[in-house]
């Protein structure tokens, strides 16, 4: 009952972070309309007009593992860096992260320094990311808006 609970509540908890990928405060800090404020996502750190930068931690809620923020969004374009961290306890140490569309696949070990990868956003679309070691964690998802939205 306690692992449903949980489990209930991890789902709950991502879904929640992707409903609020659509709205206006969850985009990622960049070049706005000058009109318009700007808004960050959580997970992503200051970057100058044209680049995104987000920190994606591996965490563990029960028995689940996933990464946070699950859903990161970016415009076409956009230069990308991720800072991969691994917070998961136990005796495992190591954490998968893949984007297969961007051609990145990367071992993150807890206690050590943080991986960070570089990529260009060049096309639009929903493209999954997830622990390639360990196929049952959580993923999530890179969203690249449509050019013009």
């Amino acid at each position: 009952m306690i692992k449903l609970a949980l489990r209930t509540f991890a789902a709950t908890l991502i879904i929640g972070t992707v409903a609020a990928t659509y709205s206006s405060t969850a985009r990622a800090q960049g070049a706005a309309p000058a009109a318009a404020s700007s808004t960050t996502t959580a997970g992503s750190s200051e970057a100058a007009p044209g680049e995104k930068k987000f920190t994606l931690v591996s965490e563990q809620l029960g028995d689940t593992k996933f990464w946070l923020p699950s859903t990161i969004v970016v415009e076409p374009g956009d230069k990308v860096t991720l800072t991969l961290k691994n917070e998961v306890p136990g005796a495992a140490v190591t954490h998968g992260f893949e984007l297969p569309a961007f051609k990145i696949s990367e071992v993150v070990t807890r206690g050590e320094k943080p991986k960070v990868v570089h990529f260009t956003a060049d096309k639009a679309g929903i493209y999954p990311y997830y622990c390639q070691l360990h196929p049952g964690h959580v993923g999530g998802q890179l969203v690249v808006e449509p050019a013009g939205k």
